[in-house]
């Protein structure tokens, strides 16, 4: 099992803390992790808000071991069409669909009791770029 789900099966609960972005400018962050299914994957609740555009990003995701071994994001959150899945390709990188968008989504875990979880992405055909990040402790 890979270090970053072994991590999050191991400290689920709230993870509160703040972000910023260049689309979105800083703010408030809750993550909730649960595990599911006999402990083979966490759901990752993730809401962010702020004063100045109140909730703006809502996701339900949940974090697996494929069939292959990789680890496998399936996410679900206002800003894609659907539920895409985001596939490990280096530890804590998950690299998105061939859409329309070029994404991925990087997950760290710095410290105990802490994560970081950020968005990539690019609207033409260059390299991807972090466009937004939350940085949250454990809390509960």
């Amino acid at each position: 099992m890979s270090t970053l789900l072994a991590g999050l099966l191991a400290a689920p609960g709230l993870y509160r803390g703040r972000g910023d972005g260049a689309e979105s400018g800083p703010f408030l962050a809750r993550l909730v992790v649960t595990p599911v299914v006999s402990a083979r994957g966490v759901v990752i609740d993730y809401e962010a808000t702020s004063d100045r555009r109140g909730l703006h990003h809502v996701e339900h995701s949940i974090l697996t071991t494929s069939e292959d071994g990789r680890q496998a994001l399936h996410v679900c959150c206002t800003e894609l069409p659907g539920v895409v899945t985001f596939n490990e390709s280096r530890p804590g990188v998950f690299t998105a669909y061939d859409g329309g968008l070029t994404a991925r989504i990087v997950i760290t875990a710095p410290q105990p009791g802490s994560l970081t979880y950020s968005w990539w992405w690019t609207r033409d055909e260059g390299e991807p770029k972090e466009q937004f990040r939350a940085d949250v402790r454990r809390t509960g």
